[in-house]
């Protein structure tokens, strides 16, 4: 049972690669302003895969596999682009279509740092991150698709 559950995950990892390949092949070169996604729940996920897939001397070839290419697909997630592009946001798996967004909202977010806010008719809330230097371009981009950014009054375009 344990070697079909070990092949059945490295099969699903390999997968989980090739796709995430294909994003970058493909997605990345149309993502106009990249962004970021929240970095903790990033290190939280690593950190228990780290923990539950720890190397192993005494492991067998097929759990020491299993657990490379997991790790590879985890690892691999982090070159994939997040961001705004012609067809909507662009988040890791999945993209949010301009026409479903009904808000905007940018905000400060530590020192250096903006977070995004965009609100869908489904009442979902997603959020990427972006470095202050990029809000002109940001509120520019934004704007070709949906008219209206709600602006911190503390973030003053000129």
């Amino acid at each position: 049972m344990t070697t079909v559950l070990n092949y059945a995950i490295c099969i699903l990892a390999l997968l989980v690669l090739g796709w995430e390949t294909w994003l970058v092949a493909k997605r990345n070169r149309t993502v106009t302003v990249a962004g970021k996604d929240d970095f903790f729940l990033l290190c939280m996920v690593m950190l228990v895969a780290m923990l539950l897939l720890r190397p192993d001397i005494m492991a067998g070839f097929l759990e020491s596999l299993r657990n490379t290419l997991v790790l590879m697909a985890l690892f691999f997630s982090l070159a994939v682009k997040r961001g705004l592009s012609v067809r909507g946001v662009e988040k890791l798996g999945f993209v949010i279509p301009w026409d479903q967004i009904e808000q905007v909202q940018v905000e400060p977010y530590q020192l250096n740092r903006l977070v995004v806010y965009f609100y869908t008719r489904k009442k979902h809330r997603f959020k990427l991150f972006y470095p202050k230097y990029k809000l002109k371009n940001l509120v520019y981009e934004i704007q070709k698709y949906h008219p209206e950014v709600l602006l911190e009054k503390s973030l003053q375009l000129d």
